[in-house]
């Protein structure tokens, strides 16, 4: 008697999701948020389709799955169809909605992956077919020679570069000072004065440690002593004395008082970024909340082309409302706000309300209790 994969995939458990999908999600490029959306599109083709209807419409698993937006659903589709895990019938010019879903494809995929893990129902499946055997052996041989090089590239990636050991000597540097562990800010920020800033490793320590002397240990307090040394061109440790006596001891104002990114966003938003307050409400969108600077003059240009005398505020509900929809790149600022204008143009009108002569009504009050009153209709 023949044996049919597909009764090895049934075989995995009788779910909404066949639970193989998480135990290949890795090979398939699948994460929690695939799985989820394949089991809205699964529970929609066992709801509204027979055994031999094939297709699920997008409509149909928007209205199952309301939480994911338009845009990241298209998102989604077309990373499968480029990883041949779905077929999408329909051009893009036709309606997103209107769009039909086949799982064919997915289903293949994980017939492959059962009889190339199972060779004695390989066998069986492809009836004794000799070629087909040996090119299933072959894939099975390029496949390993493959694992064998991406193990030989990730070893050698693992390996101590110079740039590696100056970064754990400076970690290492910090967490003896400081008493604790590197934390991600300052892992970060270190990471910023060794690329973006090109500080040497020595220049490095010997800026940490006259902060250090001083009690500054804050990340974001020490990357404005470091681009106060960038932009004075501050190059040996005698200059760096004299900067910290001048700038940091006798006047801790001016120390922090020029910040190029702060003053950059100022000039392109045309806002006065010279108050410490400001600039602490800038800090917390850069630092706290995580946003590039590029990032945040988007936000202030759409400030400028929106309002006439707009704000720190209406930036800051904007970065706000970013931070909560996970808004974290250019191209995602750009599909939510062709997403927004979407949702404008098909929003629905607003409907006028009349009343007709028949539709009035009469209030009356009883003598005893002026408060109460019942409808009567004419």
């Amino acid at each position: 008697m023949q044996i049919e994969p597909s009764l090895e995939i049934l075989r995995w458990g009788l779910v909404q999701i066949p639970i193989m999908l998480y135990n290949y999600a890795a090979e398939l490029d699948l994460d929690a948020e695939d799985l989820g959306l394949l089991g809205g599109i699964l529970f929609v083709y066992n709801r509204s389709k027979p055994l031999n209807g094939t297709g699920v419409e997008v409509g149909q698993v928007m209205q199952v799955c309301p939480v994911i937006s338009k845009n990241r659903l298209s998102r989604k589709l077309g990373k499968w169809e480029k990883a041949g895990l779905i077929r999408l019938e329909g051009s893009s010019k036709t309606d997103f909605a209107s769009r039909k879903i086949y799982l064919e494809p997915l289903y293949y995929r994980m017939r492959e992956i059962i009889i190339r893990d199972h060779p004695a129902i390989a066998k069986d499946a492809y009836r004794n077919d000799e070629a087909l055997i040996r090119a299933q052996e072959k894939r099975i041989e390029e496949l390993e020679k493959e694992l064998q090089l991406e193990r030989r590239r990730n070893s050698s990636l693992h390996e101590p570069s110079a740039g590696s050991k100056d970064f754990k000597l400076v970690a290492d540097f910090i967490s003896q000072k400081t008493g604790n562990l590197l934390s991600i800010k300052m892992s970060n920020e270190l990471r910023k004065w060794m690329d973006d800033l090109g500080f040497k490793t020595e220049f490095i320590l010997c800026m940490l440690e006259l902060c250090f002397e001083r009690n500054i240990n804050h990340p974001r307090e020490i990357s404005r002593i470091a681009a106060g040394l960038k932009e004075c061109s501050i190059n040996s440790l005698e200059a760096m004395e004299t900067y910290f006596r001048t700038f940091v001891d006798d006047k801790p104002s001016q120390a922090y008082g020029f910040d190029p990114e702060v003053v950059e966003f100022g000039h392109y938003t045309g806002l006065d970024m010279s108050a410490e307050a400001r600039k602490k409400v800038y800090y917390k969108w850069r630092y706290d909340w995580g946003f590039s600077a590029e990032m945040i003059k988007r936000a202030g240009e759409i400030m400028c082309n929106r309002t006439k005398n707009g704000g720190l505020d209406y930036i800051d509900g904007i970065l706000n409302n970013w931070k909560e929809k996970n808004i974290r790149s250019l191209d995602d600022v750009e599909a939510e706000m062709l997403e927004h204008q979407s949702r404008r143009k098909m929003g629905d009108k607003p409907v006028r309300l009349t009343r007709t002569p028949a539709e009035e009504r009469e209030i009356y009050i009883p003598p005893n209790n002026p408060r109460e009153g019942t409808a009567v209709g004419k």
